[in-house]
Parts: structure tokens; sequence; C-alpha cells
């Protein structure tokens, strides 16, 4: 796609500095001057089109490298969190490994009283319990050591089988621990994984923005070229409109009769589709689509047809390189050549080209360069 995109710019540039070139070797009529400026517009739109696209794109890609550095802060969250589980998981480890270790100390120190009891009991050698009672005085002292040896008995027993209970309640909590730390570990690489997946898209974002951005500023180079060859054109024209002398109208008619409110002024403002700061050559008059757009003085029409942003456009000479522009227009009531009286009808307001919504955007111009139309239409 960058590849492409690429290439593409490159024809593009090739063909506007062809065409750029071919201006200054080329000589012919008004008619075929506007062709070339009416060709010129047209790729100035394709350039304006394209860096539409690249401008929607990187906001788009703003967005997401947020929403991605959004995601890769949670991420580093919930690693921290695992990390601390993990910590506290293995310091239980240890506890655990502790608590076992004592428990096996004491069953080992029980065992070690047991065998010092009997060794004290037996000191003559390996008597058993048996023989204890067996050599009883009597039934009295034979009860009486029976109950002894049942008490020795029953006691150590009872407390081995607790000391073995809690060393096996000891190693269950280890086992459990040991579990618990390795689903740890595993949710850990997952979410390390995730991050490192996360870091490398924003990456990838953030080199497709850089490219973004350097193709807008081809765009803006060939942008640039294309005005520079536009003006050349405008240039011919202005050398080859109609001479009748001075400018001798006076105070200009209203272009759109019934319709007054200005929705935008002549100057600088933001373009209202490209959100950047550009000079309003003209002022905006809003009408409803097919309302009559006329004349604002006698003149000679030298374009009538599809001017890039300006859409369907007349441009009228009135003598003295005094020339008005009405764009935006729905459909052209007249040709190149043709006559026109002040309050005639050249055409119907519309939305066409570069335009939020019907009306009529009107220019005055003088030797080609732009004017405040207010003070024409008011007197100057």
């Amino acid at each position: 796609m960058k590849r492409k995109r690429n290439i593409a710019l490159l024809l593009l540039f090739a063909i506007v500095i062809g065409a750029f070139t071919g201006a200054y070797a080329e000589k012919g009529t008004v008619e075929s001057w506007n062709k070339k400026l009416k060709e010129t517009e047209k790729k100035q739109d394709t350039i304006k089109g394209e860096k539409k696209d690249l401008k929607k794109e990187q906001v788009d890609l703003a967005k997401e490298i947020d929403e991605l550095d959004r995601k890769i802060s949670e991420t580093g969250k919930e690693l921290n969190d695992v990390e601390n589980e993990l910590a506290k998981i293995n310091g239980n480890i240890e506890k655990t490994k502790k608590e076992l270790k004592e428990a096996e100390e004491k069953i080992g120190e029980k065992n070690d009283t047991l065998n010092s009891r009997l060794r004290v009991m037996y000191k003559n050698g390996n008597i058993g319990y048996l023989e204890v009672l067996l050599s009883s005085a009597n039934i009295r002292d034979f009860l009486s050591r029976k109950d002894m040896v049942q008490a020795i008995v029953d006691h150590d027993t009872n407390l081995l089988k607790y000391m073995k209970e809690q060393r096996q309640i000891v190693e269950d909590k280890e086992r459990e621990l040991q579990v618990a730390r390795a689903s740890q570990e595993t949710a850990k690489r997952k979410i390390e994984s995730k991050k490192h997946d996360l870091i490398v898209a924003t990456r990838s974002k953030e080199g497709r923005m850089k490219d973004v951005e350097k193709n807008i500023k081809q765009l803006e180079k060939m942008e640039d070229e294309l005005i520079r060859e536009a003006k050349e054109y405008e240039s011919k024209i202005k050398a080859l409109q109609v001479k009748a002398g001075p400018y001798s109208g006076g105070k200009m008619g209203w272009p759109v009769p019934g319709h007054s409110r200005i929705s935008s002024p002549f100057g600088y403002r933001i373009h209202p589709i490209f959100k950047t700061k550009k000079l309003h050559t003209g002022i905006d008059i809003p009408a409803p689509t097919g309302t009559s757009i006329v004349a604002a003085a006698d003149g000679t029409v030298i374009f009538a047809g599809w001017l890039g942003g300006y859409g369907n456009a007349v441009m009228v000479d009135h003598g003295g390189g005094i020339v008005t522009l009405y764009g935006h227009n729905s459909s052209i009531s007249v040709g190149v050549g043709t006559d026109v009286s002040r309050g005639q009808t050249i055409a119907k307001a519309g939305s066409t080209g570069y335009s939020t919504g019907p009306h009529c955007h009107f220019e005055v111009r003088k030797n080609g360069a732009y004017q405040d139309p207010i003070p024409w239409l008011r007197g100057n």
C-alpha cells in the first residue's frame, strides 16, 4: 500500500512538472488556456482529495496509537499486579517451607523424647511393654503398670499423629502455593507477550504515521507547483482578455438577487472542509439550489465550466483588468465569448466543487489579484 501510494505520488509529480514546463513552451487562445487551467484545477482536486484521505488516516492513526498506548499502560499495570502476587506467593512458599522444616524438627524431637523415655524405663536392655507388665509384683501393680504404659502409648501416639497431620497440612499448603505460582507465572508470560505485541503494533502505527506525514508534505509541494502553474495560466488568460479600456461600470450589481446574507466574508479563515487557515478569495452568499445568479456588470464571459474546487464556475471580463467569478453553480446558462449585461442570469446556484451547501462564491479580481468584493458592490 505504502509503495503504491509513493509511486502514485511520484507519477503525479512528474505529470505536474511536465504540464508546468509545457506552459511556457506553448501559446494559445483564452479558450485553450482556460482548458489548461481546468486540467490544472483537476490535478489540484486529485491532490486535495489525496491530502484529505491522508489527513483522515493521520487522525485515525493518532487515535489508534492513543488506544494502543492506553492498552500498553493497562497491560503494564496487569503485569505489575501479577509480579506483586508472584512475590507474595514466593514469600508464602518460603514461609511454608520454614513451617514444614519446624514441623519435621518437632516430630523428630518427640520421637527422641519417646526413645529416651523407653531407654530409661528399659535400661537393662530391649524390654517390651509385655515384659514390663509381666514383671508386676501383684495384680494391683500390674494394673498400675498397665495404666502407665497405656497412658504413655496413647500420649505419644496422639502426639505423633497430630504432628504428622500438621506436617501434611503444611505440605498440602506448599503444593497449593506451588500450583498458584505456576499459574501466576503462566499469566505473567501471557501478559508480557501481550505487551510486546502491543508495543510492536504501536511502532508499526508510528512508522505509518511518519510515512503519512511525509506523503502529505510531498502533496503540499505538488500543490504549490500546481498553484504556480495555475497563476501562469491566469496570467496568459489575462494577457488575452478583451481589452475594453478602463473599467467604467461603477458600482456592481448584487450577484444573487433576493439573497443578501453573507455566510463567509473575504479574508483569511479556517477552511470548512480542509480545516486549515486559507485565504477566502471572495464572499459566500447562501441561496437555495436553482436560484438565479446574475452578472454583476456588463462584460464578456471568458470561462464557463468546471473549475476544480469552484465546481461549475463562470468568469466575466468587465474590461480594465476587472474580472468577476461566480462559483459552485448547479448549472451554467452562458458560454465562453458570450456578451452579458448587468443583471443577466448566467448560472443557477448550487453546491458543486468544494462546498458545504448551496451558495454563490463571488470574486472580484483586478489584474489577477483578489479583491474584497464588498467595496465593488457598494461603490469603489
